[in-house]
């Protein structure tokens, strides 16, 4: 038998998905490997979901392919993360990497759901919005 979500449970499953849908936005509802549009895109965290500073944080995030995702053994987040890291480095930049290393390192114990789900809704309302005009 299944047990009933809880709220938080519930909320965390919003959050995870409006992190989603926000990444997908900001590349364009394409893989950013290489730049194909399917309807299967992922969502990839360049720092670990558990890492709570940065979960929901959208630069933290990649849009791929289930190719680049985690299917490909010649390059992929899952498969060849060490590659994956120096495309990304090359991609976004030393800044880039450097400002999100900070973000990662800072000490968050709790997140406010709620108030998060306020916010991703918020970014995403101002992208599409923005695509609008």
């Amino acid at each position: 038998m299944r047990h009933k979500k809880t709220e938080r449970q519930l909320d965390i499953e919003q959050c995870d998905n409006l992190w989603s849908e926000l990444v997908k936005i900001l590349a364009g509802y394409k893989c950013e490997v290489c730049g194909i549009a399917s309807p299967r895109l992922n969502s990839h965290h360049f720092y670990s979901r558990a890492n709570k500073a940065i979960r929901y944080d959208p630069q933290n995030g990649f849009c791929l392919c289930p190719s680049h995702h985690v299917l490909s053994s010649s390059f992929s987040a899952h498969l060849t993360p060490a590659d994956f890291v120096d495309w990304a480095r090359q991609k976004r930049g030393e800044e880039w990497i450097k400002a999100l290393r900070i973000k990662a390192n800072s000490n968050i114990k709790r997140i406010d759901f709620k108030l998060m789900i306020s916010l991703l809704k918020k970014q995403i309302e101002t992208l599409k919005n923005a695509k609008k005009l």
